[in-house]
């Protein structure tokens, strides 16, 4: 085999890869959502004085701790839902100025409740019960 047609074989494997890996990504497969955060039993404390946790201090901060985020609204009530999207399963973030729980990836949004707002996703967060406890602590249960 001469040069030029072990680059032509090679630039050939190569590409049929690429290609196969990027169809892989568009199958109809890809579509399908996963079941939401399924767990059951959650229940711990946050302490809102411990360092990791101080964005749950000021409206609009947020925190992700055990599969489940925390967020405190604009109006400064503490929310709870499961952390990741129910479409493809990327963590999500909590926008203050919407007031919304938001997927970077596919850009699916769900409101305080856990409730869609817009999709792709079609299912909705798991939604966790929050009562604050003595000493500036959280407590997070399902």
């Amino acid at each position: 085999m001469d040069r030029q047609e072990f680059f032509r074989v090679a630039a050939t494997g190569v590409g049929t890869l690429l290609l196969t890996r990027a169809s892989a990504g568009c199958s109809s497969n890809s579509t399908e959502e996963p079941a939401p955060d399924a767990e059951q039993g959650i229940d711990f404390l946050v302490d809102l004085n411990a360092a990791d946790n101080e964005n749950l201090k000021q409206k609009g901060g947020y925190v992700v701790v055990n599969k489940v985020i925390v967020a405190q609204t604009n109006s400064g009530e503490y929310v709870a839902v499961s952390s990741k999207c129910t479409y493809q399963g990327t963590e999500l973030v909590y926008r203050a100025k919407e007031n919304q729980f938001y997927c970077p990836l596919d850009l699916s949004r769900f409101d305080v409740t856990g409730k869609v707002i817009s999709g792709p996703a079609t299912l909705p967060l798991k939604r966790y019960v929050i009562e604050e406890a003595a000493n500036s602590t959280l407590r997070v249960q399902s």
